[in-house]
């Protein structure tokens, strides 16, 4: 939706730029008279008591409308990256079963997902779960890796 807008309004902006280049060059006289009666308008409308009422009115709502965008773009842009941990984290439960000692060989991977996970504020286990009996640990891992995974995958 927001590339057709970008695109209307470059076409707009292209036609009505055109259009002021012609009344310029063509009839310059003319584009005077008409851009001073518009600065008139202007100045007389601002002399009204309801302008700087409807002039706010109008600011508020452009910047709200702007800044709705800039936080929905955010919002997607986090979720992107929330999908992306998912799939590293599905990646490396699979990774986890060809290593010989996956609680050792791959304890900085196992680790940069659990602080990244820690960063979008989801509960992740913290180092003590190395201390653990390796056997317990490495399921316990690869349960947690399965799931906030496949969680965070299918978020939208």
């Amino acid at each position: 939706m927001l590339r057709f807008w970008a695109w209307a309004g470059t076409i707009a902006a292209i036609i009505l730029g055109g259009v002021a280049v012609y009344l310029i060059t063509q009839r310059p006289g003319e584009t005077v008279d008409v851009v001073s009666k518009f600065l008139e308008q202007i100045l007389y409308l601002r002399q009204q008591p309801w302008f700087r009422d409807a002039a706010f009115f109008l600011g508020g709502f452009i910047s709200g409308l702007c800044l709705d965008w800039f936080r929905r773009k955010l919002g997607r842009s986090r979720a992107d990256m929330r999908e992306a941990l998912g799939n590293e984290m599905l990646i490396l439960d699979h990774d986890l079963l060809g290593l010989r000692d996956p609680m050792s060989e791959a304890r900085s991977e196992i680790m940069s997902c659990f602080i990244t996970a820690r960063k979008f504020r989801i509960w992740a286990p913290d180092e003590r779960v190395f201390e653990i009996h390796p056997n317990r640990a490495y399921g316990m891992i690869r349960n947690y890796l399965t799931n906030v995974g496949v969680m965070l995958r299918a978020c939208p």
